[in-house]
């Protein structure tokens, strides 16, 4: 039986409690790889019993808990369990090698650790043990190992610190419901929440924290909900129940973790998730789960229509997807569109840094569904939306677009080189103030990210127009500069992605003695083209000033992507490098 207990807000035991109370039957995520199907009374029940375990091993409001694994239930428990307690929330890259977890490690400093057995083709325990190893063999004082490191369906003994996972909710009996509670009551939505390592362009990973109230849709107030926002919600969770939603986003990536605040916060949508991305595996849960939404990065989708090697069938339940964490270039959307005929698409911006920016949902004309409309009017209601942007937008821009800029949150473009503000319409960095807005761990990074008047620098390159809409056309770092011209990869890109030839393209600069850089693009031919490096130059030199045309192709099999979803430039870089000196030697 659950009983409803006074909490505050919005934060994540209320939320929690919230849906379990009303919706205890409905299923919140599954993992169908592991044959996890979890409704939202047993989700909250697990949830609480995980968290009495940490209450009694000592983890107190403010401490952190490490998490290393690839995609499972225990993983979401883990986190919410971590939340009700008020403790901060460290997912660790499951990606990530010995040396970067101790770097992880050094940095947050965790009062203990939940990881898994295996991923990606790493032992976690065992690397785990190396660390430890390592540090007592160089009589190295290391008090940023946890104590306790428990291991989910760790089996058998487990050599000191490793515990078995179950192990915390055995103790977990000798917590008290009132210690429990007291611990839940005394969180807030403007407590630290979660600490995500973002690598940004350096080598080093950055710790950007995050509350609860930057992963809201509007920011929190203390008025009472009122009848009419009730009843909102209410007629938005029936709808939503119609539409399962599939997650590509690992949950140590910002737009992954920030996904399962959409049914737990906004509607009460099915949320599908992977252990991790393999595009065969998705087509295979959006068919078994009849997915009707995809939530990925741009490279996801390209890779998994790729894939699909032209059978779409296993995607023929699909009627909308919400592309994040990336530029989505018109070439992309196109291609979506004739291939999969979707009702709808959604493009979204932001990063670990600034939260949500922007978002804009195109619904495709003559394809209607009347649920589906009333779910989007509701949403923009309640203000998770920002608004309805017309196809005709997205194909006569050259760039990106990024969305209308959402409620609450201020953007201008500042000029790179002189800080002034940019009028509409012309080219800038784009700037970002909002109570999403987090600093970095360390104060160094504060410093260099933000202006003196608060607004934070994000590196991007864009414009805004009258109607408030964003557009994002580059990096700053990803300028390419040859010879002293500045040169947008994103235009070559695009140009090159509008022959039927080419199905991936990546554009970059390669260290050249003359010129500083020489600009090499990186293509993936679609199967049977006859497309070859000097025929695209040709069509590229029609459309391009001279000094913009590619002075290398390379040919790639498929872009390497990082284990976020984005392309991974270093690995890109040397990978053309690679086979430019190759294709020199044998010249």
């Amino acid at each position: 039986m659950i009983v409803r207990h006074a909490l505050n807000p919005d934060t994540i035991p209320f939320l929690l409690q919230k849906r379990a109370v009303s919706s205890p039957a409905d299923i919140a995520y599954s993992f169908p790889q592991l044959n996890q199907h979890y409704a939202w009374g047993s989700l909250w029940n697990e949830t609480q019993a995980l968290a009495k375990g940490l209450l009694q091993l000592g983890i107190k409001k403010g401490d952190s808990v490490a998490l290393l694994m690839t995609g499972r239930a225990e993983l979401i428990i883990s986190m919410f369990a971590i939340a009700s307690i008020g403790a901060v929330i460290v997912p660790l890259n499951a990606y990530s090698k010995k040396d970067e977890i101790k770097v992880y490690l050094q940095s947050a400093k965790p009062a203990a650790m939940i990881i898994g057995t295996e991923g990606h083709h790493m032992n976690y325990p065992s690397m785990l043990l190396e660390i430890i190893a390592e540090c007592r063999s160089n009589i190295t004082d290391a008090p940023w190992i946890p104590d306790s490191i428990f291991v989910v369906d760790g089996d058998g003994e487990l050599p000191s610190p490793l515990r078995p996972f179950s192990e915390l909710t055995t103790i977990a009996s000798e917590a008290s419901e009132e210690m429990f509670l007291a611990h839940c009551k005394a969180v807030t939505v403007s407590d630290p929440l979660i600490l995500l390592y973002t690598s940004g362009t350096t080598a080093f990973p950055k710790g950007v924290i995050r509350t609860t109230a930057a992963f809201l849709s509007t920011k929190p107030t203390n008025k009472k909900t009122t009848r009419t926002a009730g009843l909102l919600g209410k007629a938005t969770d029936i709808i939503a129940r119609r539409f399962s939603l599939i997650s590509l986003l690992p949950l140590y990536h910002l737009g992954g973790f920030g996904t399962i605040f959409t049914n737990l916060k906004v509607c009460n949508v099915r949320i599908v998730l992977l252990g991790y991305f393999h595009p065969l595996h998705v087509i295979k849960a959006v068919e078994q789960e009849a997915c009707k939404i995809m939530v990925g990065t741009p490279y996801m989708v390209q890779r998994i229509l790729s894939a699909s090697k032209e059978d779409l069938s296993g995607l023929s339940s699909l009627i909308g997807i919400s592309f994040t964490s990336a530029a989505v270039s018109g070439s992309l959307l196109r291609k979506v569109n004739e291939e999969l005929k979707l009702l709808f698409f959604m493009v979204t911006y932001g990063s670990s840094e600034t939260g949500s920016v922007a978002n804009g949902t195109c619904f495709n004309k003559g394809r209607n569904n009347m649920l589906l409309s009333l779910l989007f009017k509701l949403l923009i209601r309640s203000r998770l939306l920002s608004g309805v942007i017309d196809f005709e937008k997205f194909e006569s821009n050259d760039y990106s677009l990024a969305g209308k800029v959402d409620r609450g949150v201020e953007v201008k473009i500042m000029h790179p080189e002189t800080g002034g503000t940019l009028p509409n319409q012309e080219h800038g960095e784009v700037v970002v103030r909002s109570y999403r807005v987090m600093k970095y761990m360390d104060k160094h990074h504060n410093l260099s990210c933000f202006t003196s008047d608060g607004w934070f620098k994000t590196g991007d390159l864009g414009y805004l127009d009258d109607s408030n809409i964003l557009t994002i056309s580059g990096r700053l770092r990803r300028l390419i500069s040859r010879g002293g011209e500045k040169i947008s990869p994103v235009e070559i890109e695009n140009l090159l992605l509008q022959n039927h030839d080419i199905e991936e393209a990546f554009v970059l600069g390669i260290p050249d003695d003359l010129y500083g850089e020489q600009v090499c693009a990186c293509v993936v031919a679609r199967p049977g083209s006859i497309a070859t490096a000097e025929s695209l130059k040709e069509i590229l030199a029609v459309r391009l000033s001279a000094f913009k045309v590619p002075r290398y192709v390379v040919f790639l099999p498929e872009l390497p992507l990082s284990p976020t979803g984005k392309i991974a430039v270093g690995m890109m870089k040397e990978l053309a490098m690679k086979q430019l000196e190759e294709s020199k030697i044998h010249a």
